[in-house]
């Protein structure tokens, strides 16, 4: 505290000196604009010098040290604690059952989901020869065995291939007592019947709590009826077609684009090694490795040592997309259940309970966590399976782009994959 003091002391002594020539040279001619911004100056000076902050001791709102930290004080694994719930929920078959993470003021975002990406009566396997055919040869197809093994899922064949998909939202509650809020949910559940609920503060500091409610939904109805889940938020763009077909044992080409998103160790997708083969211990996403917790408390993802002690935290998911076997949703829920719970649910479910539960967590270069640049936007939407931040508006743009099935996205340049990295340093 002696240091913090010292340094502040001498952050003013320079403010000191060196406010006379800033009044004489700025001030005169540009009073308001130039007060404001010493004041926002000497605002961000002294909150990021009053404390310490690699030591990580400021509580954190929502989460401080006298919150409780095991799930069971939040969730109750012998009873069904949903408000709602769909009707005969996953007791059809589904090859891939998509979860998405939404809040219950954001109707229209599930709206949009709804109407493009999510309807995956049209916009399902059929589609990916639209995005890609003029690529042929420069990809590998579904497996024949793989058709096999999911037949149970699948209708059609070739190019009129579907395969059945469930869709459903999870949301907590924003205000407990708003009987308006209720009827809205009642309603929009009884209409699409896509929707669990569940009693909690829909806060993104429980978002946690909201991701293994998932699990345990998916856990207790859905291991004998789906081969495959997908967890991801109201903000993300997923190109279905592309998922399907990697889970059929095939690759995504790489167009000019995407070619920057590979690694040496990723980007020969006509290598059979590039193929999925597996059908159990599946966990794909972007994976981060070697991140340190951040120690400003006016960070959004800020970590108090009180929540996570060490100094680096173990290799985990993005969460706003990540990929599942079945078989590894009840694995991560048990884990769950005896494991402290922490704000930062990518890192809790993927990192935390996945290392407990022993399943190891595989980068894929196409769970995108960005949102791409214009001139990118549509070779790099068609090429992916998640692009991220895709809010509102920008989820239409991005389904006008992907579904634009008449521009063509061209292979990369000769030689692209001299500027590649190696791969991640994990």
């Amino acid at each position: 505290m002696h240091f913090m003091f010292l340094r502040e002391l001498k952050l003013f002594q320079r403010l000191r000196v060196l406010l006379p020539n800033i009044w004489r040279l700025l001030f005169r001619r540009h009073k308001d604009i130039t007060a404001i911004m010493l004041f926002l100056y000497l605002v961000y000076e002294i909150l990021n010098f009053k404390e310490d902050p690699s030591k990580r001791n400021a509580s954190l709102s929502g989460w401080s040290r006298e919150t409780p930290r095991s799930i069971a004080d939040y969730l109750d694994p012998g009873q069904d604690t949903a408000i709602v719930v769909p009707r005969h929920f996953c007791q059809s078959k589904a090859f891939l059952t998509i979860a998405v993470c939404s809040y219950v003021h954001h109707f229209e975002r599930r709206q949009n989901i709804r109407k493009l990406w999510g309807n995956t009566t049209d916009f399902n396997y059929s589609s990916f020869v639209k995005l890609h055919g003029h690529l042929k040869g420069k990809y590998l197809d579904v497996l024949p065995e793989r058709l096999e093994l999911y037949s149970e899922y699948l209708s059609g064949q070739g190019d009129s291939l579907k395969a059945s998909i469930r869709i459903v939202f999870i949301l907590g509650r924003r205000n407990l007592a708003s009987l308006l809020e209720n009827e809205a949910v009642a309603s929009e559940a009884e209409k699409y019947n896509d929707v669990i609920q569940e009693n909690f503060m829909d806060t993104y500091n429980n978002l946690t709590i909201k991701t293994i409610m998932l699990l345990k939904h998916i856990s207790q109805s859905c291991v004998n009826s789906t081969a495959y889940f997908f967890k991801c938020d109201d903000d993300t763009f997923v190109n279905v077609p592309n998922l399907l077909h990697f889970l059929l044992g095939g690759t995504i080409p790489v167009n000019e684009v995407t070619a920057n998103y590979h690694y040496l160790k990723t980007y020969r997708v006509t290598s059979a090694r590039k193929r999925l083969t597996a059908r159990r211990e599946v966990m794909y996403g972007r994976q981060y490795c070697n991140v340190r917790p951040i120690t400003n408390k006016y960070n959004k993802w800020y970590m108090p040592s009180y929540l996570f002690r060490g100094a680096v935290y173990p290799q985990y998911l993005c969460g706003s997309g990540y990929l599942l076997s079945i078989d590894v949703v009840p694995r991560l829920y048990k884990a769950s259940l005896s494991t402290k719970l922490m704000h930062l649910e990518d890192l809790f479910v993927t990192g935390l309970c996945a290392e407990k539960a022993g399943i190891k967590r595989t980068n894929h270069p196409l769970f995108r966590t960005t949102y791409p640049y214009e001139w990118d936007e549509q070779c790099a939407l068609k090429g992916s399976f998640t692009m991220h931040r895709a809010k509102d508006w920008i989820m239409w743009d991005a389904w006008k782009q992907v579904t634009n099935y008449s521009s063509k996205c061209p292979p990369p340049k000769k030689n692209f994959q001299s500027n590649l990295p190696l791969g991640e340093r994990c």
